[in-house]
């Protein structure tokens, strides 16, 4: 019998911590580019930090369970992302922002994914014409780009 209430008071004793999970990860702009001084929140708890130079963020000690993450952004939008604390141990959530031509279309209906990528095939439509215009400028012999079909 003393034996069972010495386990009991021994498991008292951990600290809450142990209990506890924690939820890290870098918030990244539409380039891929680490986004300092970025405020990430978990409205829910009532909690906020801001990323580092590395993009990097960290909440410790969160009870087990799903998440609402948003982050601030400097024109006051935010954009939201999930994430699934465990009892114990780290969570990582990396949150990607859309670029604001990405928000705008799709506020018009257009996927943002689907927009991200529109832009992203649109800047290296135009840094290879950008490169085949100045190859015609210099007279230097023109090089096709190689598309994959």
């Amino acid at each position: 019998m003393i034996h069972r209430a010495l386990i009991a008071v021994a498991l008292l004793a951990i600290p809450a911590a142990a209990h506890a999970g924690d939820l890290s990860g870098k918030v990244r702009d539409a380039a891929a580019s680490p986004v300092a001084g970025a405020q990430v929140v978990i409205p829910e708890l009532g909690l906020a930090t801001l990323t580092d130079a590395e993009g990097t963020y960290r909440f410790e000690g969160l009870a087990e369970g799903e998440y609402r993450i948003a982050v601030k952004l400097a024109d006051d939008a935010r954009q939201h992302s999930k994430a699934r604390v465990p009892l114990v141990g780290e969570a990582t959530r990396n949150i990607f922002l859309y670029s604001s031509a990405a928000l705008d279309h799709a506020r018009s209906g257009l996927n943002p994914v689907e927009a991200m990528l529109a832009e992203a095939l649109m800047a290296q439509a135009w840094e290879e014409a950008s490169e085949m215009t100045a190859q015609a400028e210099a007279g230097a012999e023109r090089v096709a780009p190689e598309f994959a079909g």
